[in-house]
């Protein structure tokens, strides 16, 4: 019999016990039966035959009991045993039971939480046909080894032409300035972010519509058919889900668009890490996502699209990259003037990818691997805990177990039926897991920063989560109720007669050190997550206190992509200018200018700076710096601190000779020992036009906290003109209070544009905390929980060795101990402990802490504050969960406690 074909008739058996048992007893009596009538009909008495036949045919019972396990039924009809009686017994110790489940769902939902998010970043293929089958494809300098897009006229030679691969799609993404209206509800105009992608894009990708369809061949790139595909996620939330929504138009860049389709539902591109488009439109109508782009679908070299490929069905990845590579080869000879030194390399796509210079951040990988050893270190607590008081209930229970082994119970039947009790608690606790898991779209609100497109890691519960958490549930079942049961069954815990027949035992109780040993466990691990939780707590405050180089308090930002609307820049000047001079008139307002990018910008901006004398870091001899493009009051508006020469004002205009600001860090770069007002540099080569220093500013942190190069130059607007920019207004009191106003000049002028990133300067720069926020609130969390767990673990064994050791404290305050000397006799065992646990805690400590060093701002792994804070907290904790025993033990009656006994 195959093992799924006696699996199966073991289970039929269970169910159909009481029939089976019914054939069986039938069957019996048959037999009996004619032997009793063979023994009568040859002249025996009925009832002496009938007792001939029953010794003839032996123990009935052991006949029932070889049927019973030839038929294999008494494994399974055990275990419904086990539970029946396991169910009984938590029913006679509720709040037992409680503590167990929640402190179960804790401890696994909290790893099914952390699990759902790696699982994201990791492990979760896109929403698509055959994922495994899907390849990034980046260009590849076979000089330098640099990675880099495919210009589109290249995509097309290696969509129609290589047969590296059996499709070939790509996409960019683009700010869409989108008017549109839900049902009932007026049109609304809302900068949002979208892919431009290629005709075929969702066909290689093999996704089918939610509703209506996708772009087609029909659709072709030069067509220009104003075609859009909404997400699924838009489609919800800014349509409502309107079913009818196939044929509707939007305006998009003041364009009509008509929708035709909506994305199936968790699609959110092809980026790992990058935004969420919300639209996707045909890469036909790039001359209006992407106004001044007449050239972009001509040119080879200067790539700007993401590709994606499917590779041939039975071809590995090394095979395909080996065919593009060849063709690369081919394109690299045909055109050598833009496609010298041109190769390609390949990135696995099936839970999307990035571009290969653009690492997946380490932090958040880092952060990743951390949060999740946190957490199973957390289980692993919890598991100790729940293991002690799993030690504790079955001391208690010493008298029923000896009496179970008295009466020839086995060990192992006894050990399966506590490992029983342990899986019914587990099952509520596992519930209430999934529960907290379903949570983690909440949760990651307040861990995201505040950006100006919708970005996170989605987390989801699939079946690689579900799975996750039941294995996380079956290993605590089996850490925190195998010890345990194998302890309390141990043959040298076998019960005496005398407690038997109900006499105090005393050597049928487990003794305490393996209890300790688990407290000692549980302590160390609670000092590694208290001093990673301490370091991250630390860092946030030393984050806080960075010096930003300018003034984030009152400061309101608010951006525009005039681009998209088709402004040339004489339109663009005046609207600039129309805003700035109506923001300024507000009553509430002290200051206010346009700059981009601001600082902690989801964007970057540089400037090449030609000084002949200046050591330069590019290709054509120019210093490369980070820049801004500002109008005047922008040093005001900020909060920069003006350290030499003047402001940029409203005269530096493209009929004046170029003037910039540089930072004090650029200053010194460019001309060190010099004073920097008056020098000059060429932008952008050493032929370009020449720019004068006018004034010099404090270094300010613009990409990050603590930023590394803090080089930056100022550039005037009205000499620099960009379509994209962001208004920072500097205002008297709370800065929300006056964005009505400002969005009514913005709408006054031109009702169609959509402000977007509207957010106080203080959010922002929160942002440049959000890693080491996260951080410190994961780890901060877990290592209070752990600690706590840890000090209920102490309390109870303590608490414990002063129930079972009361004769002896009776004894000793009988004899004259004085109550201080039993307090320092049953603290002393629990400073033990503890001293233990930190000991070896603090040596792991070291370990982890030097791993968090790249998440850290300013701080060393070793801070001493750290390594002396950890500890105190720990010694309090040990100190009240000594105390509070002690204290009760203090208080016992002598001639009480020795009557007890």
């Amino acid at each position: 019999m195959s093992l799924l074909k006696g699996l199966v008739a073991r289970t039929r058996s269970v169910f159909a016990a009481h029939a089976s048992e019914a054939r069986m007893e039938e069957e019996f009596c048959f037999h009996l039966n004619m032997e009793t009538e063979r023994l009568v009909s040859a002249g025996m008495a009925p009832d002496e035959a009938r007792r001939r036949a029953l010794v003839a045919f032996g123990g009935l019972d052991q006949h029932r009991e070889a049927m019973r396990d030839g038929r294999g039924a008494r494994l399974l009809a055990d275990f419904t045993s086990d539970i029946r009686y396991a169910l009984r017994a938590i029913r006679r110790s509720p709040g037992f039971a409680i503590a167990v489940a929640m402190t179960l769902g804790v401890g696994i939902g909290v790893n099914g939480i952390v699990f759902g998010y790696v699982n994201t970043m990791l492990f979760r293929p896109m929403p698509v046909n055959n994922a495994k089958e899907l390849v990034g494809v980046f260009t590849l300098d076979t000089r330098s080894g640099s990675p880099g897009l495919l210009a589109y006229q290249d995509y097309l030679d290696f969509r129609d032409r290589s047969g590296a691969f059996a499709g070939l799609a790509g996409e960019t993404g683009v700010p869409l300035n989108l008017v549109a209206a839900a049902i009932g509800s007026a049109a609304t105009a809302d900068m949002i972010w979208g892919d431009m992608v290629t005709e075929n894009f969702f066909s290689v990708l093999g996704m089918r519509p939610a509703i209506g369809r996708f772009f087609t061949a029909a659709d072709a790139p030069r067509g220009g058919n104003p075609f859009a595909v909404l997400s699924y996620d838009c489609w919800r939330q800014r349509f409502h889900g309107d079913s009818s929504i196939v044929g509707r138009v939007v305006r998009i860049n003041g364009s009509e668009f008509t929708i035709t389709g909506v994305a199936p539902s968790g699609f959110k591109g092809l980026r790992t890490f990058g935004f969420w488009p919300e639209m996707f439109v045909p890469v036909g109508m790039h001359n209006v996502v992407m106004p001044g782009s007449k050239q972009l679908l001509e040119g080879r070299g200067a790539g700007w699209i993401y590709v994606v490929g499917r590779m041939h069905p039975r071809w590995t990845m090394q095979r395909t990259e080996r065919a593009a590579s060849v063709f690369a080869a081919q394109l690299a000879s045909t055109y050598p003037g833009s496609n010298e030194n041109f190769g390609v390399t390949l990135l696995p796509g099936g839970s999307g990818f990035d571009h290969p210079g653009f690492v997946k951040p380490r932090v958040l990988v880092l952060a990743s691997a951390m949060g999740l050893f946190a957490s199973i270190v957390t289980l692993l607590i919890i598991c100790a805990n729940l293991a002690n008081m799993q030690l504790a209930r079955a001391a208690a229970r010493t008298h029923e177990i000896a009496i179970r082994l008295s009466l020839g119970c086995s060990r192992t039947r006894l050990a399966r039926q506590l490992l029983a009790e342990a899986l019914v608690l587990a099952i509520p606790g596992t519930v209430l897991a999934m529960m907290l898991v379903r949570l983690s779209p909440w949760l990651e609100q307040f861990l995201v920063p505040h950006l100006q497109f919708r970005v996170g890691l989605g987390p989801t519960s699939d079946y690689r989560v579900a799975l996750f958490t039941a294995a996380v549930a079956l290993l605590a079942v089996l850490l925190f109720a195998l010890m345990p049961a194998l302890r309390v069954t141990r043959p040298s815990l076998a019960p005496t007669p005398a407690s038997v027949i109900g006499a105090r035992g005393r050597g049928a109780r487990p003794r305490s050190g393996i209890r300790g040993m688990l407290v000692v466990t549980q302590l160390a691990m609670s000092v590694v997550l208290l001093v990673g939780g301490t370091l991250f707590v630390r860092s946030l405050f030393v984050a806080r206190a960075i010096d930003l180089g300018f003034d984030a308090s009152n400061r309101l930002l608010l951006s525009v992509n005039i681009g998209l609307q088709s402004y040339d820049g004489a339109r663009g000047r005046r609207f600039y200018d129309d805003v700035l001079t109506r923001t300024r008139a507000l009553p509430d307002v002290v200051s206010a200018a346009w700059a981009f990018p601001v600082p902690f910008d989801t964007y970057g901006r540089g400037v090449g700076l030609y000084v002949a004398s200046a050591r330069t870091n590019s290709k054509n001899g120019t210093f490369s710096s980070n820049s801004s493009v500002v109008s005047d009051d922008f040093v005001k508006a900020l909060g920069l601190r003006l350290e030499a020469g003047r402001e940029l004002a409203a005269g530096d205009t493209s009929g004046v000779p170029r003037v910039m600001i540089v930072s004090r860090s650029l200053a010194t770069r460019l001309w060190p020992g010099r004073d920097p007002i008056g020098q000059r540099a060429r932008q952008g080569s050493a032929s370009g036009p020449e720019v004068m220093v006018v004034g010099v500013v404090s270094d300010a942190s613009f990409l990050s906290l603590g930023d590394q190069t803090p080089d930056r130059a100022y550039l005037p607007i009205r000499q620099n003109y960009r379509e994209w920019q962001t208004l920072v207004i500097h205002t008297r009191g709370e800065p929300m209070t006056a964005l009505p106003r400002i969005r009514a000049i913005v709408a006054s002028i031109d009702p169609s544009l959509p402000p977007f990133g509207v957010m106080t300067m203080k959010q922002s720069v929160e942002s440049g905390f959000s890693t080491s926020r996260m951080a410190a609130s994961v780890a901060g969390f877990f290592a209070a929980l752990a600690l706590l767990i840890a000090a209920v673990g102490l309390y109870a064994v303590v608490a414990g060795s002063v129930t079972e050791r009361t004769r002896e404290i009776g004894v000793r305050l009988a004899l004259g101990s004085t109550p201080s000397g039993v307090l320092r006799f049953i603290m002393s065992g629990g400073a033990r402990l503890g001293a233990w646990g930190l000991a070896i805690g603090l040596i792991f400590s070291i370990a982890v802490a030097k791993l968090m060093g790249g998440l850290l701002y300013g701080l060393s792994p070793s801070d001493p504050v750290t390594f002396i804070v950890a500890p105190a907290v720990l010694a309090i904790v040990v100190l009240i969960a000594t105390y509070l025993p002690a204290r009760r033990a203090v208080k016992l009656d002598p001639i009480a406690a020795l009557r007890s006994e």
